[in-house]
């Protein structure tokens, strides 16, 4: 159960149902999920001890707010973790894989040329864990969804996104990357990953401070 409760809370910090400073009711999560406080106390441990909350003697536990500095550094890791998941999908994806990545491709163009902010990031969020099941690397995919999580992922993708005229430069981007998969060009297919993540960054460190007063 502790591990359900930190999936969940995880989720739902990373999507912004639940708020940064917001603090955390160990009663009412119990009574959420069913359990005793046990489990919830515990999971609070594990969430502080990867970065989602902070606890404080008696004042209680706390969504911690990440630093400008902390997100960029993590995009970092990001470009890291992402391209060489995009080199081994280059590699190793099978053709059922492929055939999913096609279908997001096309989807992602079509909410992109009807100017949905909200379906596009949720299209790029789906691409890009196709991107990483096709690597068929185990402990990447653990990185990476440990990654997803502390970056608050769908929260900042929307940010983001929202950027004027990001929605056609990232559209450009993730068809370079999905271009070098199909060739089997790994290095072609890094690179262009890299270079993706490298421009998410940059428009993102326009967008955060203004967002988050960082």
């Amino acid at each position: 159960m502790k591990d359900a409760i930190v999936r969940q809370l995880r989720q739902d910090i990373a999507s912004g149902t639940i708020a940064y400073g917001e603090k955390l009711s160990e009663a009412r999560l119990a009574q959420r999920f069913g359990v005793s406080r046990m489990p919830v106390r515990e999971a609070f441990k594990e969430l502080e001890t990867a970065g989602f909350v902070t606890i404080e003697r008696r004042r209680g536990t706390f969504v911690r707010r990440p630093s400008r500095h902390e997100i960029l550094d993590l995009f970092e890791v990001r470009e890291a973790v992402e391209g060489m998941a995009a080199r081994l999908c280059a590699n190793r994806a099978n053709n059922e894989i492929v055939a999913l990545i096609d279908e997001a491709m096309v989807e992602m163009t079509t909410v992109a040329q009807a100017g949905d902010t909200d379906g596009y990031s949720a299209t790029d969020e789906r691409l890009h864990e196709l991107i990483v099941k096709g690597a068929s690397n185990e402990r990447l995919t653990d990185h990476y969804r440990l990654l997803v999580h502390q970056l608050h992922r769908g929260l900042l993708s929307s940010i983001v996104t929202r950027r004027e005229g990001r929605m056609e430069r990232s559209l450009a981007e993730h068809w370079a990357i999905v271009q070098a998969i199909r060739a089997h060009d790994a290095d072609a297919a890094e690179r262009a990953m890299r270079a993706h993540v490298q421009q998410g960054r940059l428009e993102l460190a326009d967008e955060v401070s203004v967002k988050f007063a960082l």
